[in-house]
């Protein structure tokens, strides 16, 4: 993704983001009317943007978005019964104060995820264990999700940061592994983040849930005569380090997500023995 300019009647010199779909040249129909998920779910605090272009040089799709540094309109995505599938802090843009969720190009509605047997696309740290042990992708994912980011937001570090992106960290986020609490963030926010992340989809929270929790733990922080202060440590705040085996890009994961599975279950074979 990448800042520019855009002329625009009345808004001359808009900042625009150009994110640019790699390797899709070769796009098809029903493909491009997935990105269009975007405009049938254009809401407050969902991403929208200008139009389609097309790189001049490898041909690839280029969507142009009005730049937002962050986002997090979830409640009007699941309203339109759609399910983002991908949600992750690189889809998360900021206009001022204001957050909204972009990139639905991979979305589905929650109809057809009950349906799917395409490839799985994603980042390994903010995808639901369930996903990894093949079942289908529900608005309870993004939920999962959802909670990496609160995590994330609480720390200021990427989920598992200091983990190998392969098959083991998969395995082990199936068998229970998640990122240590390491500040004293009020104690209601802590806990919604572990409801969100919690293995078993049906006990994490909806979207409304989330929305009216996190809305009285602003009204509470507001009114408190001792706001929480962020402990100084070296368990947060960005990290210098360069982790070249954390992948943070969407990528397709179904084959290693396979092997995964296959070597969790010879091991717990092995186990039972």
């Amino acid at each position: 993704i990448k800042n520019n300019h855009w002329n625009i009647t009345r808004r001359k010199n808009y900042t625009v983001v150009l994110k640019k779909l790699n390797n899709s040249k070769n796009i098809t129909p029903k493909e491009l009317n997935e990105i269009y998920s975007d405009k049938n779910a254009h809401k407050s605090y969902i991403s929208n943007y200008f139009g389609i272009t097309q790189d001049p040089i490898t041909k690839d799709i280029i969507i142009i978005m009005p730049y937002y540094n962050s986002a997090i309109g979830l409640n009007n995505i699941h309203k339109a019964k759609i399910v983002h599938r991908d949600l992750h802090s690189g889809n998360i843009f900021f206009d001022g104060h204001t957050a909204h969720i972009g990139d639905l190009g991979i979305s589905k509605s929650a109809i057809e995820c009950t349906d799917d047997s395409n490839e799985n696309y994603g980042i390994i740290p903010y995808m639901a264990p369930e996903i990894f042990q093949g079942q289908k992708y529900t608005e309870a994912s993004d939920i999962y999700s959802f909670g990496m980011i609160m995590w994330e937001f609480m720390t200021g570090r990427r989920p598992f940061w200091d983990e190998i992106h392969d098959i083991e960290l998969i395995i082990k986020i199936c068998d229970g592994l998640r990122p240590p609490i390491v500040t004293n963030a009020p104690k209601e926010y802590i806990e919604l983040m572990k409801e969100c992340w919690h293995s078993d989809p049906e006990q994490r929270p909806n979207v409304n849930n989330i929305s009216g929790k996190i809305w009285a733990m602003f009204i509470n922080e507001n009114d408190s005569t001792s706001l929480t202060k962020i402990i100084k440590s070296s368990d947060i705040g960005p990290v210098t380090i360069n982790n070249l085996g954390a992948v943070y890009k969407s990528r397709p994961l179904s084959h290693m997500i396979q092997s995964a599975m296959s070597l969790r279950s010879s091991r717990s074979q092995s186990i039972g023995k």
